[in-house]
């Protein structure tokens, strides 16, 4: 007798265009469940290089940062009343000497700041008015031209020559030790003819 099989123990052949469709269908729902790959980030950009910075203003000792602040100041005094000399004096040697002082002081005071500037340092632009302005405004004619001469022809300039001289001689920094040393013979002139113009307008009173 032949032998009977069990229909429901027979494994089911599913034709191959079948099989294969099939397999592609679970490589696509794996691949949809598979997490996602963390995007490339940009690679960083080379930092610019920092440009130079000048030396700071704490190369300087603190004798030569004073010196750079009263100097300026001082030129500051000369320039200021000097125009105002122009203005009001009616003395044409006064006038002269002025004229003298406003471009002689605008030129150190031009050099003064290059100098402070190569040291990092940046000048005040406006300073505090100074008392002796305060006063030369309230005086006239011959009241304002003795009162010129005698604080800024002389008074200063006798302190504008200790503060160079102690800087050229005492100074730390050695482009300020030269610009005061520069500076000096000027200074002393300015003093001079102040001196005698006082003796002058004295003698004239």
């Amino acid at each position: 007798m032949p032998e009977h099989r069990n229909p429901e123990r027979t494994p089911r052949r599913w034709p191959r265009h079948v099989a294969a469709a099939a397999l592609a269908l679970c490589g696509l729902a794996a691949a949809s469940l598979a997490p996602a790959a963390p995007p490339v980030a940009d690679a960083p950009l080379a930092p610019t290089p920092p440009k130079a910075a000048k030396p700071p203003a704490a190369s300087l000792s603190t004798d030569d940062l004073r010196f750079l602040d009263e100097a300026q100041m001082t030129s500051h005094l000369e320039i200021s009343a000097s125009e105002m000399a122009l203005e009001v004096s009616k003395d044409p040697k006064i006038h002269a000497f002025a004229q003298q002082m406003v471009a002689e002081h605008k030129e150190a005071l031009g050099r003064l700041r290059s100098l402070a500037a190569d040291k990092g340092i940046t000048p005040q632009d406006r300073v505090p008015e100074a008392p002796e302005l305060t006063r030369l405004k309230s005086l006239k004619d011959d009241e304002f031209d003795q009162a010129y001469i005698r604080t800024i022809g002389i008074d200063a300039h006798e302190q504008a020559v200790l503060l160079f001289q102690n800087q050229a001689t005492r100074g730390k920094d050695p482009a300020l030790r030269a610009f005061a040393a520069r500076m000096l013979p000027g200074l002393r002139d300015h003093l001079k003819q102040a001196r005698e113009m006082d003796r002058r307008v004295t003698a004239g009173r």
